[in-house]
């Protein structure tokens, strides 16, 4: 067997290092908390709603009363959003230092070069299995630009009361809307991915996503 490309099919081992692991759970949580202010708002809580709804449980409540109440649920609700989306930029602001200073194995764009290189070398025999690692990788570049995006478009509805950004407002928020579903998308896709890999090829994968990898027992 050539040893320049037996290789070529291994998934790169140095992604479980603590500080991605950091990040993508951080991630995890801050994006499905995100979520969860969207589903507040517009399904469980929905404010537009909320003043037929009190007057309609028999409760004592006046059409402005109703809506000024509507009005404090719907900022409050929002209010958590910005304040985990500042979060958000956080993480974002962080695995961008990772990616322009950090050691080379926890830069996103070597492991996808290395992966792309060990795709080109491999064998027609291994071919298929190398391209569903790369096609993997690939999809994380994609989750990578939704996040630049909701990120940047987010930045710009905070600030939305900065003249020169007033003008990009409506289409930061369509972006930035639509970005959301994308990431939707690709978290279903993700999770379903880890999963059948788990009970597939890759025994062990969730627990290294985890905790790491194991170190070798002397």
């Amino acid at each position: 067997m050539n040893p320049s490309v037996a290789p070529a099919v291994e998934v790169p081992t140095k992604d479980y290092r603590g500080t991605l692991r950091f990040w993508h759970w951080a991630n995890a949580l801050l994006i499905s908390l995100q979520l969860m202010t969207i589903l507040f708002q517009k399904v469980i809580v929905k404010s537009k709603s909320a003043v037929a709804e009190l007057q309609s449980s028999g409760k004592d409540v006046s059409v402005p009363q109703a809506r000024e109440l509507a009005h404090i649920i719907s900022e409050r609700i929002w209010a958590w959003h910005i304040y985990f989306g500042w979060a958000l930029v956080a993480l974002w602001v962080f695995r961008l230092g990772l990616q322009l200073s950090g050691p080379s194995e926890l830069r996103f764009s070597a492991r996808l070069m290395e992966i792309l290189r060990r795709y080109r070398l491999a064998p027609p025999a291994d071919k298929g299995k190398a391209g569903k690692i790369l096609f993997a990788k690939t999809t994380y570049a994609l989750f990578y630009l939704f996040i630049t995006i909701m990120v940047a478009t987010g930045l710009i509805l905070i600030f939305e009361d900065v003249s020169w950004l007033k003008g990009v407002h409506h289409l930061a928020e369509e972006t930035h809307n639509v970005t959301m579903y994308l990431i939707i998308g690709f978290i279903l896709i993700h999770v379903a991915g880890v999963v059948w890999a788990e009970i597939t090829a890759d025994h062990g994968l969730i627990s290294r996503m985890v905790g790491g990898e194991a170190k070798n027992k002397a």
